[in-house]
Order: structure tokens, then sequence, then C-alpha cells
């Protein structure tokens, strides 16, 4: 059903428009991986947490705006105009449990869905980086290994402490958020950990890839142990690692002036801001 919105018409999108939707996805990979790579593994309408609904909003045949939901509820916008969309119309009936994305979607569906604030409501500044103008850091003496490659129970403790600084999640939930995490790192590949004389000092990782581009998250290291650029290197290990299979581009936003700090570092340049809102437990729209 068709919703007039000005001169935008918002539609709920069905499988057949899965091509056209990420087509328009695809010409923005840096603002929009993680609905890339959902509808890429786990397709629309149900089936995994991660499958994706969508609306679209189009002018003259084209999508202009995508305003995408997980089954977990995860509300991930792409717009590129500024006009107004019928969010509230779209989402009223769903549970929201995340929004994530450029800062201004995620701040107007919050909005019109008149939901509250969350756990977690943090602007970032995001950043980009052609990896072929990566400044590498010293890292003489060190090396990445995967996940499994380390003790298991070592890496989920690094994790909660992870969710409760990053993520203000309360130590409970952390906990509990922290071994579901470490073993989808070591079943998906997709984290690296720094050894520094063959222990463990810092973990970096991919929360999306694609064939040209990583977006770039989990980066951690233990108090104990910063300010020491291990997070740096790390990151710029994975980075080069990720270069040689013959990816592009790296983005990821960063959470304080001291990672920003890091990143700027080995070249990354800001291109933005993303805006995550997160609630512990589901919200429903207030419309």
């Amino acid at each position: 059903m068709a919703k007039r919105l000005g001169r935008l018409v918002v539609i709920r999108a069905t499988p057949a428009d899965r091509d056209a939707i990420m087509a328009f996805l695809l010409t923005r990979p840096t603002v929009a991986m993680f609905p890339i790579t959902n509808l890429r593994d786990h397709g629309m309408e149900g089936g995994h947490t991660e499958a994706m609904s969508f609306w679209t909003a189009q002018t003259n045949g084209h999508i202009t705006d995508i305003l995408g939901i997980t089954d977990a509820g995860s509300v991930l916008p792409v717009f590129s105009t500024d006009q107004p969309r019928d969010i509230g119309a779209a989402l009223r009936d769903r549970e929201i449990t995340v929004i994530v994305g450029q800062a201004a979607p995620v701040a107007e569906v919050k909005a019109a869905l008149g939901l509250p604030d969350g756990t977690l409501n943090r602007v970032e500044p995001h950043f980009e980086l052609v990896l072929d103008e990566m400044k590498m850091p010293n890292t003489i003496g060190l090396s990445i290994v995967p996940v499994a490659a380390v003790p298991r129970a070592e890496i989920i403790v690094w994790r909660r402490q992870y969710g409760i600084d990053a993520l203000d999640l309360s130590p409970e939930s952390a906990a509990i958020q922290a071994i579901d995490a470490v073993d989808r790192m070591i079943a998906q590949d997709t984290h690296r950990v720094l050894l520094a004389g063959g222990e463990p000092v810092a973990i970096t990782g991919f929360n999306s890839i694609l064939p040209d581009a990583v977006m770039v998250g989990g980066v951690y290291t233990p108090k104990h142990l910063r300010g020491r650029g291990f997070a740096r290197a790390a990151l710029a290990l994975h980075l080069a690692e990720a270069r040689n299979k013959g990816v592009k581009h790296a983005v990821l936003s960063a959470a304080n002036a001291i990672a920003a700090k890091a990143y700027i570092a080995i070249g990354f340049q800001q291109i933005g801001d993303f805006m995550i809102v997160l609630y512990d437990t589901p919200q429903t729209a207030n419309v």
C-alpha cells in the first residue's frame, strides 16, 4: 500500500524488489553496510533474525530512500533526500530494538516513531579510509591471529567489558551478549587478536564485509594495556590483510576522541556522523 508524502510515495517492498533495493544500497556502501550484508546473507521477509523488510520512496521510478528493519527489530534507514517520510505508518506495529545509520536519518526515525531515549544514544564521527593510502604504524614484534587461536574465555571477558565501555550495557546484559558475540567471531572468522610477545593485547574486527569494503567494529584494548598503540596496530594489520584480498575501502565510527585519534593516525578521514540508538527492551511506536 502506498502513502502519499508530498512529492514522495512510500511503498512496502516485496522480494521482487530485492535487486533494485540492492542496486540502490550499493551506490552508497559507506553508509549502508548493514542493510547490504543483511540483505545479501539473509534475504527478505523472514527466516532469520537479520532478514530484512523494506519500505522505499521513489521519484520517477527510481529509489531515493530506503527504510529497512530486521526481523530482530534493528531499523536501518538509508535516505538520500530531505523530504518527509511516513515512517510512523510503516513501523507503528513493529518492535524496535536498535536504530543505526547516518545521524540525521536515525534522529528522524526516532522522532517520527515517538520513541524515548535508549540505553545508548550516541552520535559518532563516521570515517572512511582508502586502503592503498593507509599509513602503517610500527608493528615490529606484533602479529594478528584469528580469535579461535586464543583462549575463548579471555576474549569473552574482553567483549563483556567492551559492551560496558562502548555500548553502555549493564554488566549482566554485556555478559550475555559477549558469549554470543565471541562465538560468532570464531564461527565467521571476522575478528583478529593482536599478539605482543605471544600474549593477546588487543582485538579488532569487521562488522560487515563486502568484496570492496569492510566496516570496522569491536576494536578493544584492555584498560591496563592502553596507550601503547596496540589498537592502532591491530586494526592496521587486519586492514592490510583485507587489502591483500582485494578490499579497497574501510569505514568505521569512533566511540571517543582517543579512538578517533588512533584512526586518523593511520589515514581515516571523517565523512559525516553516525548515530546508534540501542534499547534494552523492545519499543513500539508512540504515534
